[in-house]
């Protein structure tokens, strides 16, 4: 029966309300249908799409990853290191006397002057020196570059923020060795910042540093790189080599003694040396003192003292090659050959040779001769240690007692056994004991190259230099 049938018989003005209640019902029907099949429609894609939800995961983990190096890269991070930091930063002044020949109108060698018997007077000049360094106590305790201070008659030390005072500071202690020196404000303001002191260990080549210092008197400039290296060897003093770390971060005259920072804040090294290529200026190679081997050495520059051991021996730096072990007579390629002992030394009278090979220093063993100058430094002066080597192939043992470094006299000794021709060589005469270990004739002599010079005429024609030897 339909619909028109039913309703055939029924006004039209009663079948209005009929015809309103059908379209409500079929409306109804509609949205039921409609709602079952939307809901079935949000759960079928997840459903399908559920292989692809790590993705999703991935991608958003990708993108907080990305947020947070953008975090420790970004301009805030850095912004924030150097507000915190800039005022733990000072600028150091130095003055020094120095005495330079007194130059006439005939130059320097007055043949006149001499002539008449009128001796040349060295002139007194006042030299300056720039620098910088950062506080480490309230009172005014700042480390800074022993090269930025060493032999300076007046120390001036200008704090942030105060351009238009300086203060007076004294010198309580240096190392030479590890360029490092504490001085102190001698009237300063009091309750200053304090810088926090990191661990440089923990730095990695990759790790972001900043510099901060004086270079060319431009007060507290910052400089952005990264940890190039972290134990680089770098000559502090000749002959002696400290592990320096390495890196891009643009460092100047004027930077010396200055923070390098890691993204904490802390301190991870002193700011020390660059490379410049031969005069060419910053090329980005720069050398940082780690701050651990400063903090080692705090209780002695307090003191102002730092005593090194002395064991009066020259070793080979490079490591031992496998080839020179078998000729060594050596069980591994470890060690630190001795290519000259210093007459009167401790190692003299203990009775070490050149051509020794030193495997164990103190108990612990010798990976090279860079590790044996390292051991040697760091033991306390009058200490009795065993050293045990390899001489002919035969394994011995003897205690040294350790003396006390004093670089001067040690320079001036180095200065008597090698000879610079200006080729940048350093040459040592060729003993007989390491002759034989070279497998040399009898009667062999001549001079042995000790180590060539970067960037010398003899490191250019490095592969055709060659021994030379005389019967």
């Amino acid at each position: 029966m339909t619909l028109e049938k039913t309703l055939s018989g029924v006004p039209m003005n009663k079948r209005f309300p009929a015809y309103l209640i059908i379209i409500v019902i079929a409306v109804s029907a509609v949205a039921i249908v409609a709602a079952a099949r939307l809901r079935q429609g949000v759960r079928e894609p997840n459903n399908a799409a559920a292989p692809s939800s790590t993705n999703q995961a991935d991608a958003a983990s990708t993108n907080q990853a990305t947020a947070a190096t953008r975090d420790v890269v970004g301009n805030s991070i850095f912004r924030d290191i150097v507000r915190r930091q800039n005022p733990v930063v000072v600028s150091i002044t130095t003055q020094s006397r120095v005495r330079t020949p007194q130059f006439t109108q005939f130059g320097e060698d007055d043949f006149f002057g001499r002539f008449f018997g009128v001796p040349m007077t060295p002139r007194e000049q006042i030299q300056q020196g720039l620098g910088s360094g950062f506080i480490i106590s309230a009172e005014g305790d700042i480390l800074t570059n022993n090269h930025v201070v060493a032999g300076a008659d007046r120390i001036r030390v200008g704090l942030f923020g105060d351009e238009r005072r300086s203060y007076d500071a004294k010198v309580l202690g240096r190392d030479p060795l590890t360029d490092s020196a504490l001085i102190r404000l001698e009237k300063g303001p009091g309750q200053l910042t304090v810088a926090s002191l990191g661990d440089s260990e923990a730095l990695e080549p990759g790790d972001w540093v900043l510099a901060i210092g004086n270079p060319f008197r431009l007060g507290h400039t910052v400089t952005a790189g990264v940890v190039s290296y972290t134990a680089r060897p770098f000559a502090v003093t000749e002959g002696r080599f400290q592990d320096m770390l390495q890196t891009d971060a643009s460092i100047n005259p004027g930077n010396s003694g200055g923070p390098l920072l890691n993204m904490r804040g802390e301190v991870v090294g002193i700011n020390s040396a660059i490379l410049s290529g031969g005069g060419a200026g910053n090329i980005g190679i720069g050398f940082a003192v780690p701050i651990n081997a400063v903090k080692a050495l705090m209780p002695e520059l307090r003191k102002g003292q730092v005593r090194r051991g002395r064991l009066g021996v020259q070793v080979q730096t490079p490591p031992i090659t496998d080839d020179e072990a078998r000729e060594l007579g050596l069980p591994k390629p470890e060690g630190a050959i001795v290519r000259t002992v210093e007459p009167g030394s401790p190692a003299a009278r203990a009775g070490l040779q050149a051509g020794d090979v030193i495997v164990e220093f103190n108990g612990k063993t010798v990976a090279d001769g860079e590790q044996l100058t390292g051991m040697v430094v760091t033991t306390a002066v009058g200490s009795r240690v065993p050293v045990t080597f390899y001489r002919k192939g035969q394994r011995q043992t003897t205690n040294v007692t350790i003396e006390e470094l004093v670089l001067d006299e040690e320079g001036r000794q180095r200065q008597g056994d090698t000879s610079r021709p200006g080729f940048g060589l350093s040459l040592i005469d060729l003993m007989p004991e390491i002759a034989q270990q070279l497998r040399l004739a009898p009667g062999t002599g001549g001079a042995l190259v000790e180590g060539v010079e970067p960037f010398a005429p003899a490191a250019n024609a490095a592969s055709n230099v060659t021994m030379s030897l005389s019967k």
